[in-house]
């Protein structure tokens, strides 16, 4: 979910090799723990409906950890919106302060929808990269 809470940094080990890294940190919140533990229900109710031999219910507890999510598919960062105070890129993936950067990848939104974003991903980097070639190549500058 996007949070105000989220925070990104460099991450001083890799500068010190010359490598420029950027080091998001964030933290499930309460309503994160809350929304968890409402869709865990719902699952569990689910799942009696079905009469299974055994139930084995893991409540999401504590702070975030990579260890048990390595899949998760984290997002947000360089928002996508229509206005540059209050979003990072716009519509084409486009830096509102430089117009010569895209931004390609789900940083672009404002939370996971749930499921891998790799298809959206990969539909607005083609989005980004048509307008890049058809529209920014032809007449640099912003365009949105």
């Amino acid at each position: 979910m996007a949070q105000e809470l989220t925070e990104a940094g460099l991450n001083v080990l890799a500068l010190e090799r010359g490598v420029w890294q950027d080091t998001p940190t964030f933290d499930f919140t309460a309503n994160e723990h809350r929304m968890s533990d409402y869709l865990t229900d719902r699952a569990v109710e689910i799942a009696r409906a079905m009469q299974p031999r055994e139930i084995k219910v893991l409540r999401r507890k504590g702070s975030w950890d990579v260890v048990p999510y390595q899949t998760t598919h984290n997002t947000g960062g360089t928002i996508m919106g229509t206005d540059p105070k209050t979003s990072v890129v716009n519509r084409y993936l486009q830096s509102w302060d430089v117009h010569n950067l895209f931004v390609m990848g789900a940083g672009a939104f404002p939370q996971n929808p749930g499921y891998n974003p790799t298809g959206t991903v990969a539909a607005l980097a083609y989005w980004s990269a048509q307008a890049i070639v058809s529209r920014y190549l032809k007449a640099s500058g912003p365009l949105a």
